[in-house]
């Protein structure tokens, strides 16, 4: 009898923990949805070197809320008779992650021109660091398209150019923000 007691308490105590997980309507813990990586293109002006620049970018989220980001980027400098490229590789910390907000950061930054007074000399590849500062916006008006003013500083070695560039742009996600599974999981 003592047996039958027993496995009818156990059966007892077990059944309700076993049970609470299947009930419905039970809250579940929201899954945090991973920002996208976007890509963007600006225009803006070098005040260094004296000429306008467009340029394309990509932002890599490193955090899952988007508050740390990695931007890849190169762009064109016009000049008259000669064109400056530039690549720059950056971390930022954005204040408002994906809803947009400031961003300040810096990286790597490597130019390619014609160094020098010699135009015989040939071009060559220099690099250096980046300071960037900046502001971005969430979508405008429901649509994906983030737009972004941006300084940039560029802090070359071995020569005495060291670009400031102000942009304009707009950058667009890869993919949309898609339904969490805790939303699916109620159909």
């Amino acid at each position: 009898m003592i047996t039958v007691t027993g496995i009818t308490m156990l059966v007892t105590l077990i059944t309700p923990c076993g049970v609470n997980g299947q009930r419905r309507g039970q809250e579940e813990a929201p899954s945090q949805r991973w920002s996208p990586i976007s890509i963007g293109i600006y225009v803006g002006y070098d005040n260094q070197p004296s000429g306008e620049v467009a340029g394309a970018q990509m932002r890599i989220p490193v955090l899952p809320s988007g508050t740390v980001e990695l931007i890849s980027g190169a762009n064109i400098t016009f000049l008259n008779q000669l064109k400056e490229y530039q690549f720059n590789l950056e971390a930022v910390y954005t204040t408002g992650a994906t809803a947009g907000g400031l961003y300040v950061g810096g990286g790597l930054a490597w130019r390619n021109t014609m160094f020098g007074s010699d135009l015989t000399a040939g071009r060559r590849t220099v690099r250096g660091y980046s300071v960037v500062t900046g502001l971005k916006t969430g979508g405008i008006a429901g649509t994906p398209f983030s737009p972004q003013l941006e300084i940039r500083w560029t802090f070359l070695k071995e020569t005495a150019l060291n670009p400031r560039v102000i942009s304009l742009g707009v950058n667009v996600p890869l993919w949309g923000a898609g339904p969490r599974r805790s939303d699916l999981s109620g159909r």
